[in-house]
């Protein structure tokens, strides 16, 4: 048995023509992390680096690694999550495409569209069952847009990248962080009451890690659960943040903010407030900055959405959510065998966006 065959035998191969094989894996391997900490995601004027890979895909839906063989030799990986999402009293079988890239010294090749395509067919007929095919497309990418309209995936909503910052977060003593099971119970609540009139629900990621609570009058008013993040900024679009990107090294009060070599941020998800809260939201977001030692924090919202309408009319968002727009993202969605009548229904009501799918 060769070392590549030794390598496949705990994966599965989906695929394979002359030179090429796709191949599905479950595991997370150091190698695959190091291919994730190294890719340069984005295209054109908006690239960047995710790091600490690792702690992320861990936190993944049920994921699934596709990865392009050619020649024996990774060229390009494709991962997918899998859950169930909720709209109303309907729940679906949810399929999307997380992560796409070509290895860099396999970019010239031009392999990835093909193999997308190809990875994207077989993994769409591997599901018997009704399902919701996603991808997320940034807005700027008019390639990727064009290969998943190839496919039958159509433009769902807007998703707005939404950026808050304080040059100075405060600590606040209403805030606490929910541990016990009665208040985890009673976050469960208020974020299925706040999100019930949206598309594609799911709680999955909620408790996976820290979630805090604004409490008033002995009530959790207002609550979210925060990932720290840290990105490479290698490039950028837009004349504002291509100015920000040049100034920011020299004026350090910019650069708590925003520093394109260490973007240090926390990815907010499950927001929730109650009606007239919005500012004890704004709250508990600064002293979570304070408490993880960042001036920074984004959001990932459908433009449509109360969660962003609400909060971005509070003009409290802070300066870096001036520069963040360049960052908008169509889902696409193909609905495959689910009944028209139910189409309707999540296209009548704003997606929910979970942080963990961004970052």
């Amino acid at each position: 048995m060769s070392e590549t065959d030794k390598q496949l035998s705990d994966k599965e191969v989906l695929f394979e023509a002359g030179n090429k094989k796709l191949v599905l894996s479950k595991e997370i391997s150091d190698e695959v992390v190091k291919l994730f900490d190294d890719v340069l995601w984005g295209t054109g004027e908006n690239q960047y680096q995710h790091k600490d890979s690792r702690q992320r895909l861990e936190l993944l839906d049920n994921p699934n690694f596709v990865e392009l063989l050619y020649d024996d030799k990774r060229a390009a990986m494709c991962l997918f999550i899998n859950r169930k999402v909720k709209t109303g009293d309907l729940e679906h079988n949810y399929f999307a495409v997380r992560y796409l890239f070509a290895v860099p010294e396999y970019r010239e090749k031009k392999l990835t569209a093909r193999y997308s395509i190809e990875t994207m067919r077989i993994m769409q007929e591997r599901e018997k069952m009704p399902t919701l095919f996603v991808g997320v497309v940034e807005h700027r990418n008019r390639q990727s847009y064009r290969l998943v309209n190839s496919l039958g995936y159509e433009p769902f909503c807007r998703i707005k990248t939404v950026g808050m910052s304080r040059f100075f977060p405060r600590r606040n003593k209403s805030v606490q962080r929910a541990e016990s099971p009665d208040l985890k119970k009673m976050v469960r609540q208020e974020l299925e009451a706040f999100y019930r009139d949206y598309s594609f629900v799911h709680f999955d990621s909620i408790f996976k890690e820290p979630y805090y609570v604004f409490m008033k009058n002995g009530e959790p008013v207002a609550g979210v659960q925060v990932q720290k993040a840290r990105w490479v900024i290698k490039n950028v679009g837009g004349k504002g943040l291509k100015l920000l990107l040049r100034i920011v090294p020299y004026i350090p009060v910019f650069k708590k903010i925003f520093n394109p070599k260490n973007f240090v941020f926390l990815g907010l998800d499950g927001i929730y407030y109650r009606p007239g809260c919005e500012r004890e939201f704004l709250k508990l977001v600064s002293h979570l900055m304070k408490e993880h030692d960042t001036n920074s924090a984004m959001y990932w919202a459908d433009q449509n959405a109360p969660v962003y309408k609400q909060l971005h009319a509070t003009g409290e968002l802070g300066i870096l959510n001036r520069f963040t727009d360049e960052g908008d993202s169509f889902m696409m969605v193909k609905a495959n065998g689910i009944p028209e009548e139910e189409v309707k229904e999540l296209e009548s009501r704003p997606a929910y966006h979970s942080a963990f799918d961004f970052l």
